[in-house]
């Protein structure tokens, strides 16, 4: 099994099969972060796709092999933030406020726990769900996770103190 450095190294030179290595290692979690973003399985698929177009038409760009993921992530990010501005499913980014208008209480009665824990996170305004889903699920470091959004390392640790927050007080009303 080739190292990620390797691999890069080779598609940079146009090796295919070291696209379809990579695209293999990574698929997952970057389909994982696009349909928690979107929540929505095509658009997901489609970003997930778009993401490794670009990152194979843009690899030359990729200053330091280390720095990889953040960038794969970064590019993911950009696709899923095109869309969700396409479909208008944000709302206001300068609202105060961490969660969006509807809420899965109606739904949650009826959903086992992971099921509400997901749609609980699905109504979380995607600003903070990002960031959640960045560190909880993917498992990345607040510095990564800074270099993805663009934000800096105390705005990260500030969104997902405020996220984990909200979604913690709006779980405990169903477990009471």
């Amino acid at each position: 099994m080739q190292s990620e450095t390797e691999l890069l190294r080779l598609l940079s030179q146009g090796d295919k099969q070291a696209f379809a290595e990579l695209y293999e290692r990574h698929k997952l979690s970057i389909y994982g972060y696009c349909i928690r973003m979107l929540i929505d399985s095509d658009a997901a698929e489609d970003a997930t796709q778009d993401t490794f177009i670009k990152m194979y038409q843009n690899i030359s760009s990729l200053q330091k092999t280390d720095a990889f993921l953040p960038w794969l992530f970064q590019i993911a990010r950009n696709e899923v933030l095109m869309y969700i501005r396409r479909n208008k499913r944000n709302g206001s980014q300068n609202d105060e406020t961490v969660w969006d208008e509807t809420t899965p209480y109606v739904i949650a009665v009826k959903t086992e726990t992971t099921e509400l824990v997901q749609k609980t996170l699905q109504n979380l305004k995607s600003e903070y769900r990002e960031i959640l889903i960045l560190r909880e699920y993917e498992q990345l470091s607040y510095q990564q996770i800074a270099e993805i959004t663009g934000a800096t390392e105390s705005s990260v640790k500030s969104r997902l103190f405020k996220a984990r927050q909200a979604l913690t007080k709006k779980l405990k009303t169903y477990y009471q």
